[in-house]
């Protein structure tokens, strides 16, 4: 799908309509509806229980594989919230603020390849993906608020250089793209899209650079590292 959508909307709605327009029909009726405990879930982990949700709901269409991601990511965010609710303090609270600012830095970055690639249901199917590999990283942030006492200049070098190389990447696709596959009449809205969606990742990398400043060592070393991740995997996958 080549044209994009006038109306601003978040990557995982535009991949929403766009899948049910296509794969709508491949979910049966008379199927019962997936089920599998979570426990089981996180046992099998993201890779495996992707293959068996495909097999099992019969089902490796794009909208398939969105309920899949969807499914895997629910059950690792329940499990993630309870390990936040174990640390001290008020550090579930920065486990959540920094969950929110990666998932808007993520969908920004998703939603700007989207653009530079004149569409395509496979972007919105990769920011889907990118939910479930986010909360599969939440845990190693949430174990890293365990090592509080521990400082560790080495790891506050790691996190600044991670924030750099995301400052980076970011500044890199500021410039609007040339929008080759638009027509006349939709360059302008498209430019304006990706302008609105780049100042808004810029609000989510400065959100997520004053977390890592007041972080603990460790935990500020993953979640800086984790940001540059996402924008290199929007940008450059």
């Amino acid at each position: 799908m080549r044209k994009l959508s006038l109306m601003k909307v978040s990557l995982s709605l535009m991949f929403f309509l766009l899948a049910c327009a296509t794969d709508a029909l491949a979910q049966s009726e008379e199927k019962p509806p997936f089920k599998m405990p979570c426990q089981q879930v996180l046992k099998l982990g993201q890779n495996k229980f992707m293959d068996v949700y495909g097999e099992q709901a019969g089902d490796y269409s794009t909208y398939g594989m969105k309920q899949g991601f969807g499914y895997y990511a629910d059950c690792k965010r329940a499990d993630n919230d309870a390990r936040a609710r174990r640390l001290a303090g008020d550090h579930h609270r920065q486990v959540d603020e920094v969950r929110e600012a990666l998932m808007k830095l993520g969908n920004a970055g998703w939603t700007m390849r989207y653009i530079m690639e004149g569409g395509g249901t496979m972007w919105g199917l990769a920011s889907v993906g990118a939910y479930a590999e986010r909360e599969d990283y939440m845990q190693e942030i949430i174990a890293a608020f365990d090592k509080l006492e521990k400082k560790d200049a080495r790891l506050r070098r790691r996190a600044l250089l991670s924030v750099r190389r995301a400052q980076a990447l970011l500044a890199r696709h500021a410039r609007t793209p040339k929008l080759e596959f638009a027509s006349a009449d939709e360059k302008a809205q498209q430019r304006k899209l990706y302008q609105e969606t780049v100042t808004e990742a810029r609000a989510a990398a400065a959100a997520l650079q004053s977390l890592i400043n007041a972080l603990p060592d460790a935990a500020a070393e993953r979640t800086a590292k984790r940001m540059a991740d996402e924008l290199d995997a929007a940008f450059n996958n």
